[in-house]
């Protein structure tokens, strides 16, 4: 029997590390003064720190975290200056992402025992975290405060890395970066745009709808006049209106939910609003995300 390198956990000699699972030569020397020597000074709440140790890797491995992390916690509770144990304890929460208190553990680790490998396991948490609250903020009405969290934990993992010691891809990282803030951009001229609509009463606002049934070469750009013109003998909505650029259809005055961004009025509460034709101008395009795609006019009264 040997302490393992990596970790410092008691292996049999020949074995890989049921902690760490690092493997090498784990023995003694064969002397029996140090044999007898070594036998006293296993601890036998070290040898069953090592079998919780185990066994929560295994039931990590076997993707039963809640298991793993019970076992993780008994081996800590016996020994809290184990550094690979709160590596191990990190990984698993990182697993059921409890990023916090995830980070908080493979500090503690890095505190007991720097070492390269540890390092790289709290940046690839960080980094998943970032990608995780990147993710977070696209299901928000405004994500611009999960994405400034993201791109810090993006700069805490980069800070992390253990520089030419780090078996990382650095790339990974700068793509990331790169990514979030594209991200912030992104949400920032969403917002900016949604802010430009509110200025305007909902009744001077329409979303264009079914512009991809009308191939043309007209490019809508800001103030490009429209035509708004009433349609009574449509076929497949009586309330239809349809717009036009440059003497040509574009589309029509969305008339349902699904179509229309809330701040604009339907073809249906424009009706009796406007007479047979009305004059209007391109606003701007709402866009965020495939759910809020919507080209914007203006009805110039």
């Amino acid at each position: 029997m040997g302490i393992c390198p990596n970790c410092g956990s008691w292996v049999d000699e020949g074995d890989i590390c049921g902690c760490c699972g690092g493997s090498g030569s784990y023995s003694y020397e064969n002397n029996d003064d140090e044999e007898d020597d070594s036998e006293d000074i296993i601890d036998s709440r070290f040898i069953k720190r090592d079998e919780y140790s185990k066994k929560a890797w295994d039931y990590y491995m076997d993707f039963k975290e809640a298991d793993a992390l019970h076992y993780i916690n008994l081996a800590l509770d016996l020994d809290k200056s184990h550094s690979n144990n709160w590596n191990i304890k990190a990984i698993i929460l990182e697993a059921m992402e409890r990023y916090e208190e995830s980070e908080e553990c493979y500090d503690k680790s890095l505190k007991l025992f720097k070492q390269p490998l540890v390092s790289d396991n709290k940046a690839r948490m960080l980094r998943a975290w970032a990608g995780h609250l990147l993710e977070e903020s696209k299901k928000l009405p405004n994500g611009l405060t999960k994405l400034e969290e993201a791109l810090e934990k993006n700069r805490k993992a980069i800070n992390s890395l253990p520089g030419d010691d780090s078996k990382e891809n650095f790339d990974d990282y700068l793509r990331q970066k790169d990514s979030i803030n594209f991200y912030i951009n992104y949400e920032k001229e969403y917002q900016n745009n949604l802010g430009i609509l509110k200025t305007y009463p909902k009744d001077e606002l329409f979303t264009i709808a079914g512009r991809h049934f009308y191939r043309n070469n007209i490019n809508l750009t800001l103030g490009k006049p429209l035509k708004l013109v009433k349609e009574p003998d449509n076929e497949h909505d009586k309330d239809a209106i349809a717009v036009y650029a440059e003497d040509e259809k574009i589309g029509y005055v969305a008339n349902n939910l699904y179509t229309k961004s809330e701040l604009t009025s339907s073809a249906s509460e424009l009706q009796d609003k406007l007479q047979n034709t009305a004059q209007g101008s391109y606003l701007l395009y709402l866009e965020r995300y495939a759910d809020i795609q919507f080209p914007i006019g203006r009805i110039i009264k």
